[in-house]
């Protein structure tokens, strides 16, 4: 009974863990989609700005029907986004779910904003060495346009290694070197034997010819 017991505690605990990461996802997907249709928003205001600067009668274009997006309408869509991002963390962090990588890279740290290039965020890739000589040294550095905080990210493909990989290495190494002295020792020995083979064929010549 305890073993049927202890089977249904983790069925549940993957039920509720497959909940928590569905409820997640749509969080990311809710933001994401406010993201884009506030940066759609402001387009076509740029859009519908630039038109009405051009026009000499001052009216606009009848592709962009002469609507125009609010600007408190732009901010809520953006702050939409910033809070379901805010919720997809706290959520994580209280469940203890580990975000992955690119997800966490995505979003800025402090204001909460999914990071797009060259819409909310700048990409750069910037080399602290003497004369940018040493390509190992770049860095790509990624801005958030709204609130200025940056991220680095190491563009080397040489890492160091864990320590257990260290471990196992080492271990590697010192099994060669003792298999390698085994062989050693062994050819040594098959090569004094047949010396003294070579020694002891005149020896018992010259017994036979006596």
């Amino acid at each position: 009974m305890a073993k049927a017991k202890g089977k249904k505690e983790v069925k549940n605990f993957k039920n509720t863990q497959s909940h928590i990461r569905a409820r997640l996802d749509y969080l990311h997907q809710a933001a994401a989609y406010f993201q884009s249709k506030s940066t759609l928003a402001k387009g076509q205001n740029v859009k519908v700005h630039n038109n009405e600067h051009t026009s000499v009668a001052g009216h606009v274009d009848s592709g962009d029907n002469g609507h125009t997006v609010d600007t408190q309408q732009q901010e809520l869509l953006g702050n939409l986004s910033r809070v379901c991002v805010s919720h997809l963390r706290a959520v994580a962090m209280k469940t203890q779910i580990r975000l992955p990588v690119t997800l966490k890279r995505s979003v800025c740290k402090r204001c909460d904003t999914i990071l797009t290039p060259e819409v909310t965020c700048s990409h750069e890739i910037r080399n602290a060495s003497r004369g940018g000589k040493k390509p190992w040294a770049d860095v790509l550095v990624v801005r958030c346009l709204l609130c200025g905080t940056e991220k680095r990210f190491p563009q080397t493909e040489k890492r160091g290694k864990k320590l257990v990989e260290r471990r196992q290495e080492k271990d590697s190494a010192l099994l060669r070197d003792v298999n390698s002295q085994k062989v050693d020792t062994s050819a040594s020995s098959q090569g004094a034997a047949v010396e003294l083979c070579e020694q002891n064929v005149p020896m018992l010549d010259a017994a036979v010819s006596e």
